[in-house]
């Protein structure tokens, strides 16, 4: 199409954020509401405008670019398309400023009788989505600029006298004005920032007002700014743009009381459709009530659990029985967040629901036998700035009507989430997508806000005063068995003067302390029973146990690991004083492991290596894992991607440099090589020891695991770790 050049007078351009840029000037023909915009001949994004006329027939206008970038862009040709398919071509800018209070100006100087159509269409343009929200980093100057002109448009009619909040953030404002419309209306709520919300209002004789002003009842839709910090409400009247003053001993209701007291009001409101407006704000409100029961529907709904991750989001699981589909949606609400639950949900059979309402009158012919898909799992996700102590409930929208469940909501103990990934299926075609989007990031906040596990040391054997090397020896579970273990180093020359930490984790056995006790005082070693009941895992027993280790080396040891000979922690220790592999670093601090070896001597542990596959997508790989010892051909020490922390021998700094960044996973099975990256990561580097060979026995958990949480566990944990070193895999 053919360009038509405009006549066109730019009086001011804004940047509002580095999306948007907002235009004041005259033109001589009208732009269209919301149109694509080009800059320098290229679609770039969306532009919405608004025109008026003033008293001398001249032609203004607002305007809004939205493009992604505009801050950085400077572009010499600005297109926008009209409805016919041609493109407006506006004059070049020159003058781009980035204070709001430059536009609000010109208007007041140029067009200060258009004032209040200039705050309508800024209103319009600034609060549809495809505006965007704007950045609190960019100095709020969307905020700036609305208050501003309403600073400049509105004048004072009124005053609100009395506020409350209900429980999902709307707000009830009692009062008076001369010009309040009645009905439904946008109303603009300045406080800290400035925002429209929508209204519901309705006047009412107060004899002590003149003719001209009634009483006013409005309920303003939710979130809204607390009651104590609003300075202004502002409204659209029939004359103008005017606003209630804040009145300076007004009542602020306690929460929970606002539907009780509007609802009083009811009776003495006036006109028919404004009472009715109010009456379904009021009803639309939950107040802390279960009101599901009282549907006169075929429609009943229970839960299971819910478990919030503050700063994450919410799992919700229950069951919804609606066989006649009257439920338009189910939505999660509280805190100020509103999420849909329906759309994204899991449905699971639930026969135990179909048989309980089997012979219920309301349910009766309209149960199909086999339709038993009532269950549900889902998740939403919470925005930024909820509080902790948040309440939350479920809202259930039918054809003629709101009805409401209080959703009380766990916190995220480890038993919760088991819990959690326990009722979630594995086997949905959508899972890879639900741990991405929501199983992941909870789990990972948190896993952020759980304490590291303490632990308290208790000395036994003989004193030490310089340990030659710290071995942690972590215990997790019922074993009673580590004097095994004691045994072993006590009849090697090579733990005469090390300092042995056995670590009581979770699930340790209650005997444990005074086995360790007795096999210390036999074999004269030097112990220490560090007792850390929170660690969970190893790893986490490790960690718990690392303030305790004295020695500038630490050997990490399982107690599933057994010597064959003697003199083999010395070959790891001259291996990381100097290392000679082919492609380690001779300066970097080294992470050594020896070769382990199933009972069968079969290979267990290798190395571990970096294999690159289809797509480039990189794994980590056991080398000969199940084949017989025999294949091991090497002979010197070899740079490996990770050695083992069932048992490895490294720099006790750059232990407590890796482990200050530790991730956390649901299983221990990727810990291991999680914390052979993070040494990496730290500078370090890891070796193999192929001649030095000790046996890893093959044991079997001691308690048994639900398949399906293990299942679900291990699909959160790839995820995790895929997170974390994906940049370092890529790479």
């Amino acid at each position: 199409m053919k360009d038509r050049s405009t006549k066109a007078d730019i009086t001011a351009a804004v940047l509002l954020d580095e999306d948007t840029l907002m235009l004041f000037g005259a033109i001589d023909q009208p732009l269209p509401a919301d149109s694509a915009v080009m800059l320098d001949g290229m679609i770039d994004g969306r532009f919405r405008g608004g025109c008026w006329t003033d008293g001398a027939g001249e032609r203004w206008f607002l305007g809004a670019i939205r493009v992604t970038g505009l801050a950085h862009m400077r572009p010499s040709r600005i297109e926008i398309e009209d409805a016919r398919g041609k493109h407006l071509l506006l004059p070049r800018l020159s003058n781009v400023r980035t204070n709001p209070a430059h536009l609000v100006a010109a208007l007041r100087e140029v067009q200060p009788q258009s004032l209040g159509v200039a705050l309508d269409v800024a209103v319009t343009l600034l609060s549809g989505p495809e505006m965007g929200e704007g950045e609190a980093g960019e100095g709020d100057r969307r905020t700036r600029l609305l208050s501003g002109l309403a600073h400049e448009a509105s004048r004072p009619d009124g005053f609100a006298e009395v506020m409350g909040r209900f429980r999902d953030g709307a707000l009830m404002v009692q009062g008076w004005s001369h010009g309040f419309p009645a009905g439904a209306a946008p109303v603009l709520v300045e406080a800290d920032d400035l925002r429209a919300h929508a209204s519901a209002a309705a006047p009412f004789h107060r004899p002590d007002l003149p003719d001209d002003a009634s009483g006013l009842l409005t309920v303003l839709e939710g979130p809204v700014a607390a009651p104590d910090t609003i300075r202004r409400i502002h409204f659209r009247a029939a004359n103008g743009w005017r606003h209630l003053a804040i009145f300076e001993h007004r009542q602020l209701l306690a929460d929970g009381v606002a539907s009780a007291h509007a609802r009083d009001m009811l009776g003495q409101l006036q006109g028919d459709a404004a009472r009715r407006g109010i009456a379904a704000a009021i009803a639309a409100r939950y107040n802390g009530v279960e009101t599901v029961s009282q549907i006169q529907a075929p429609v009943r709904m229970g839960l299971d659990m819910a478990v919030r991750v503050p700063g994450a989001g919410l799992f919700v699981c229950g069951w919804l029985l609606d066989p006649t589909q009257a439920v338009r949606a189910v939505t999660v609400k509280g805190g100020g967040m509103t999420a849909r639950l329906d759309t994204d949900w899991s449905r699971l059979a639930r026969k135990d629901v179909s048989d309980a309402f089997a012979h219920d009158p309301m349910f009766a012919g309209r149960l199909l036998p086999g339709n038993d898909a009532h269950g549900f799992t889902a998740f939403a996700r919470e925005p930024a700035g909820i509080v902790a102590d948040a309440e939350f409930h479920l809202e259930l929208t039918l054809a003629d009507g709101i009805a409401f469940l209080p959703l009380p909501c766990q916190p995220p103990t480890g038993d919760a989430l088991r819990r959690m990934l326990g009722a979630v299926n594995p086997d949905s075609p959508a899972i890879d997508r639900v741990v991405a989007t929501h199983l992941g990031p909870m789990l990972r906040a948190a896993a952020s806000g759980q304490p590291a596990p303490s632990s308290v040391l208790h000395p036994m054997g003989r004193a030490l005063k310089s340990p030659r090397v710290s071995v942690i020896l972590p215990v997790c579970d019922g074993r009673e068995d580590v004097d095994l273990n004691l045994a072993r180093m006590a009849n090697d020359p090579d733990f005469a003067e090390a300092e042995i930490l056995v670590v009581a984790g979770a699930g340790t056995h209650e005997r444990l302390a005074g086995m360790v006790r007795q096999a210390a005082a036999f074999y004269r070693l030097s112990v220490g029973f560090v007792a850390a009941s929170t660690a969970a895992d190893p790893l986490e027993a490790v960690a718990a146990s690392l303030p305790h280790a004295r020695a500038d080396r630490v050997l990490l040891l399982s107690p599933s690991v057994l010597p064959t000979e003697r003199g083999w922690l010395s070959a790891l220790e001259r291996a990381i004083r100097k290392p000679n592999a082919v492609g380690s670093a001779a300066l970097a601090p080294v992470m050594a492991s020896p070769t382990l070896l199933y009972e069968d001597h079969s290979v267990r542990f290798a190395g571990i290596v970096a294999v690159e596959g289809t797509g480039g997508m990189v794994t980590y790989e056991r080398r000969f894992a199940g084949y017989p010892r025999d294949w091991l051909k090497e002979q010197e020490a070899s740079a490996v991607d990770a050695a083992s922390a069932d048992c490895a021998l490294l720099p006790r700094e750059l232990l407590v440099r890796a482990m200050a960044d530790g991730g956390r996973y649901l299983g221990s099975e990727p810990k291991g090589l999680d914390l052979c990256l993070r040494v990496r990561a730290a500078g370090g580097s890891c070796l193999w020891l192929p001649k030095v060979r000790l046996v890893a026995v093959d044991e079997q958990p001691r308690h048994a695991r639900d398949p399906r949480l293990e299942r679900m566990s291990a699909l959160v944990d790839e995820w995790s770790f895929a997170e974390r070193w994906k940049a370092s895999i890529a790479a």
